[in-house]
C-alpha cells in the first residue's frame, strides 16, 4: 500500500523528498505541494503533482499519510505551519529543527512535544555511515569511548556523534572554536566554478566532552562538495576502531584482525544490472544493504527515502527515528557549539524540557 504524503515547501531541499518519492512510486505518492510564491508555485509545478495555496486545503482535499514541512527554519514559518498541522491532528515530517534558539526551541517543544512529529535527519542512514553505526553497536571493536569526525556541522554531526558513543542525552562540556581560510571554490548547488577563485571559509571545531567519552568534529565550509576535502570517520572502542572504510580489531589479545567496508555497486563494466548501490559488504557479508534497490539513487537521497520510509512505518504505530526530542537535543548542543566559539569558553550544557 502507497503512503501518500503532502508537501509543504518548494525549494531545494524539498526536492529531495519530491524526487525520492518519484523515484519510488511503489512505495511513495505526492499527493500534493503547497507553494508560497509564484516562483515557487511555477518550480512545484515541474513536478507534475497536484498544487495548493495553503496547508489547510492539502489536507483537507488529500488528506495525505504525513506532511513534510520544507520551509524557512529562520523566519519560523517552520515552527508555525508545523503548530498548525499539530492542531490539525496530522503527522509531520519536518525537513530540519524548527529553530535557531534555544529560547524558541524551549518554546516550539511545548507547544508541540507530544504531537506526531519526526525530523528527517538523514546523515544517519547514509549507507557508508550506517555501516559504521551498525559496525560500532555491534560490539566488534568493543565499548566505543571516542569518535573523530570530519562531518558537516551543527545537529547533523552530533546526531552521528551521540548515536556511534551512545550517549542519548547525556549533558556533555562543550568546546568550540572557529577560523577563516582561504581556499579554492568548489562545486556548489548551482553546479560548477566558472573559474578559478578563492575563496573564505570558516572552519568550525568542536568538542562534547561526556567524562568517558567524547566526540571532536572538524569542518570546513563547503568541505562536502570540495573536491580537495575528504570526510573522515574515526570510531575508537576498547578492542578495536573503524577508520573510514577500514575496521581493525583483536579477536583475542593475540589475534588482531583487519577487514574493509565495501561499497557494491552494479553497473561497471559489462554489469548490465543497472547503476545502483547494492549495498556495503564487511567481514562476513553485508553490513548495510540499499532498501531501494534498483532505483537509481545517490547516497543523500537514500539516506532521505529512508526518513520517509520510517516516517510510514511510524505513523502507522511504528518506532521513532529520530524524534523531536533528539533533534532538539542536537539543535541545542550545535548552539552551544557556536556560542562556545564566540565567547572563547567551554561550556556546560543544562538539563531542557525535552530530556524527560
Amino acid at each position: 500500500m502507497k503512503t501518500r504524503i503532502g508537501v509543504i515547501g518548494t525549494g531545494w531541499r524539498a526536492g529531495f523528498f519530491l524526487r525520492a518519492a518519484k523515484m519510488l512510486p511503489q512505495q511513495f505518492e505526492v499527493c500534493g505541494v503547497v507553494y508560497h510564491s509564484e516562483a515557487g508555485k511555477e518550480r512545484a509545478g515541474a513536478w507534475g503533482v497536484p498544487l495548493f495555496a495553503s496547508p489547510e486545503q492539502l489536507v483537507q482535499e488529500t488528506k495525505p499519510d504525513y506532511v513534510v514541512v520544507s520551509v524557512s527554519r529562520k523566519s519560523g514559518v517552520a515552527r508555525q505551519i508545523t503548530a498548525q498541522l499539530a492542531e490539525m491532528g496530522v503527522p509531520v515530517l519536518m525537513e530540519t529543527p524548527p529553530a535557531d534558539s534555544l529560547e524558541d526551541l524551549t518554546e516550539f517543544y511545548k507547544q508541540c512535544g507530544q504531537a506526531k512529529i519526526q525530523v528527517a535527519e538523514q546523515y544517519q542512514f547514509q549507507p557508508m555511515i550506517a555501516a559504521r553505526l551498525a559496525v560500532a553497536a555491534s560490539g566488534q571493536i568493543g565499548q566505543v569511548y571516542q569518535t573523530q569526525f570530519h562531518l558537516p556541522n551543527g545537529y547533523h554531526s552530533i546526531s552521528v556523534h551521540r548515536k556511534a558513543l551512545g550517549v542519548g542525552m547525556a549533558l556533555p562540556k562543550v568546546w568550540g572554536a572557529q577560523y577563516v581560510h582561504q581556499r579554492m571554490s568548489a562545486p556548489g548547488r548551482d553546479g560548477d566554478p566558472v573559474s578559478e577563485e578563492m575563496i573564505s571559509v570558516k572552519q568550525m571545531v568542536f568538542h562534547l566532552d561526556y567524562g568517558e567519552k567524547q566526540a571532536f568534529n572538524d569542518l570546513e565550509g563547503d568541505q562536502c562538495r570540495a573536491w580537495i576535502r575528504r570526510e573522515h570517520y574515526n570510531i575508537r572502542g576498547d578492542r578495536g576502531e573503524v577508520y573510514d572504510d577500514e575496521v581493525y580489531y583483536m579477536e583475542d589479545f593475540l589475534t588482531p584482525v583487519h577487514y574493509s567496508l565495501e561499497r557494491m555497486m552494479t553497473g561497471a563494466g559489462t554489469n548490465l544490472e543497472g547503476s545502483f548501490l547494492r549495498g556495503v559488504r564487511g567481514q562476513n557479508g553485508w553490513v548495510y544493504e540499499n532498501p531501494f534497490r534498483p532505483a537509481r539513487m545517490f547516497d543523500d537521497e537514500i539516506a532521505v527515502a529512508t526518513c520517509m520510509q520510517k516516517m510510514a512505518e511510524y505513523v502507522q504505530g511504528g518506532p521513532d527515528f529520530y524524534s523531536l526530542a533528539e533533534a532538539m537535543q542536537d539543535r541545542y548542543l550545535a548552539l552551544l557549539t557556536v556560542q562556545s566559539a564566540k565567547e572563547g569558553k567551554v561550556l556546560e550544557a543544562s538539563p531542557q524540557i525535552w530530556m524527560k
